[in-house]
């Protein structure tokens, strides 16, 4: 790389590793690292509650109240299902008679066909009612959780373009869009280039160097459109005179971080991206992904956000 490329050491992912490592940036925004040893903290249950996906969410909370009312049915079929006013058939009979009365009295239902009998089985079903307070009030402070964390859901283009731009040059350009209805506005972007550098010592030790990439506006005020984020690939750019097999052997990765204030909860959200060599596209022109109506009206369409026309790079060496 040329001197006049900036450099800096570590944005927070490291540098020195062994072995072809995978994307820094997953597509979804996550961090591909996995902890080792952390170990198990019931403090971080209500973080891993709130970071998982919705669907991911929906089946840990119902395969915990299953278990929950399966262990109290148990103690209800150990006491003996006479004390509920079953009449005992079959052991899974009564195991299920008892599951429903469980769930019944976890969810203060009641009923009214089943109930319990007999000072221990009494107590049993109390600590059930109780423990199914807690159990939903927790619940309910988790999906709170979830609905209001402020956070940003913005749409990147599937491929990142190198088309011409102007005064002879070609630039690296890529699109971003507001997916949910709420304003954002003061939007700061930061793009860094992710190479690989080889450990000239011959330990086969790789290095990643991290290069800042100039924006031609890294913000802007209000975002009710689409945003093409666009760097020129002029002297100074790290891209300048590069090959894609040389890009190819540096394994670069394009790694973004978008922010925000969301008017809506009134804080800063983030959002992050990366592109892979393999998701940039030699010679093209994004397409204009909204138009304007007879009325003044103007409509952004989500689908022609990843829409472009192939344009010959002359000058592009492949």
């Amino acid at each position: 790389m040329s001197k006049k490329h900036r450099e800096f050491n570590d944005p927070g992912t490291g540098t020195s590793y062994s072995f072809n490592s995978k994307r820094i940036i997953n597509k979804d925004g996550s961090f591909n690292v996995t902890k080792s040893g952390f170990g198990y903290s019931a403090r971080n249950t209500y973080q891993v509650l709130i970071g998982m996906s919705w669907t991911k969410f929906l089946l840990s909370i119902i395969l915990f109240l299953c278990i929950v009312n399966a262990l109290f049915a148990l103690c209800y079929l150990a006491i003996g299902v006479e004390q509920l006013g079953i009449k005992s058939i079959s052991l899974i009979d009564d195991f299920l008679e008892s599951y429903f009365f469980s769930f019944q009295t976890f969810t203060t239902v009641g009923y009214g066909t089943l109930s319990p009998m007999g000072k221990l089985m009494n107590i049993v079903a109390s600590i059930e009612s109780v423990a199914g307070w807690m159990c939903f009030a927790i619940v309910t402070g988790i999906l709170y959780g979830r609905f209001s964390k402020p956070s940003a859901m913005l749409k990147y283009s599937e491929k990142a373009i190198v088309g011409p731009y102007k005064n002879g040059l070609n630039s690296l350009q890529f699109r971003v869009a507001n997916m949910r209805q709420s304003n954002l506005m003061e939007m700061e972007a930061t793009v860094i280039l992710m190479h690989v550098k080889r450990d000239s010592s011959g330990k086969g030790i790789l290095k990643r160097s991290f290069t800042p990439l100039t924006l031609e506006r890294n913000n802007i005020l209000f975002f009710p459109l689409n945003w093409t984020l666009v760097h020129l690939i002029d002297e100074n750019s790290p891209f300048y005179n590069k090959s894609r097999k040389e890009l190819e052997e540096m394994e670069i990765e394009i790694l973004t971080l978008i922010r925000g204030f969301d008017d809506t909860f009134s804080n800063v959200v983030h959002s992050r991206h990366s592109y892979k060599l393999e998701e940039i596209h030699w010679g093209g022109k994004f397409k204009v992904p909204y138009e304007t109506q007879e009325n003044g009206e103007i409509i952004l369409f989500y689908e022609k956000l990843d829409e472009y026309e192939n344009i010959d790079l002359d000058h592009a060496r492949n």
